[in-house]
């Protein structure tokens, strides 16, 4: 409220001074008192007008942040990576933009391949950190798409990462799946930590396709039945919760356990 009698007080005094200016010129008192009030009344329109727009851009803007609840997001996501955060920062603007283009009735949807987004995500490890992956092989095959993964992942290792991916011979696993789960590991176990279990030596929920940035974060994608099975993949999930790390890191050591070197 005192805010609010400041500013009147402020569009007052204007007012006022205009007029005494008038009524120095035309030494015509109602003169101007009507140009005093003409002239305030101008500048206080003006003024208002740039205060409510002020006012509505700040509200807008308030409301935004709490229909997605950013607050306690950012704070959350700077304690972990500042990779994430930009990520959230980016989602919401186009989010924004497509909610304004669909208010104006013709829009535009965009999205990043899926295999850039799993690509970006081996990227946030650094050197001295230490990453278990878990994978069934048979669905990648040689596709330019997962070259450009495992090559990430060699310059991971490079770099000094403790890279070990684990792979998962599935029960049903026809000899062509194992033949290429064969030229997987052999090429790749000149680069990283290569090792070799049978599924039926797992026990329940395992996740077959997972990356585990141990004390980080936890990465999964899950592959689609329909279509071409290489490409095809339905969800890819991030996991930063640390009771959930927990659980994942647990299960993800009793599967190195089980697992056997690749030599």
């Amino acid at each position: 409220m005192g805010r609010e009698w400041l500013w009147w007080l402020g569009e007052f005094g204007l007012a006022a001074v205009v007029a005494v200016v008038a009524g120095f010129v035309t030494r015509d008192v109602p003169i101007s008192i009507l140009y005093g009030l003409f002239v305030g009344t101008v500048f206080f329109a003006l003024r208002e007008h740039k205060r409510v727009v002020a006012q509505h851009e700040r509200q807008v803007s308030e409301m935004k942040n709490e229909a997605l609840n950013l607050p306690p997001t950012f704070t959350h996501l700077e304690i972990i990576d500042p990779h994430l955060r930009h990520l959230i920062e980016r989602e919401r603007s186009e989010l924004l933009r497509v909610a304004k283009e669909v208010a104006e009735g013709k829009f535009i949807l965009r999205s990043r391949p899926v295999w850039q987004i799993i690509n970006d995500f081996h990227k946030l490890a650094k050197p001295g950190d230490r990453i278990i992956a878990t994978n069934t092989g048979g669905h990648q095959g040689r596709i330019p798409q997962w070259d450009l993964i495992i090559q990430t992942d060699f310059e991971l290792a490079d770099s000094g990462v403790d890279f070990t991916r684990i792979f998962i011979e599935p029960t049903n696993a026809t000899p062509e799946h194992k033949k290429r789960l064969k030229q997987q590991m052999d090429h790749q176990k000149e680069h990283l930590k290569v090792r070799f279990v049978k599924e039926s030596k797992l026990p329940p929920g395992v996740n077959k396709n997972a990356l585990l940035m141990v004390d980080k974060y936890c990465g999964t994608v899950v592959f689609g039945t329909g279509g071409d099975p290489k490409y095809n993949i339905e969800e890819v999930q991030t996991i930063s919760s640390h009771d959930e790390l927990e659980k994942i890191k647990e299960m993800m050591e009793l599967v190195l356990k089980l697992s056997e070197e690749y030599k």
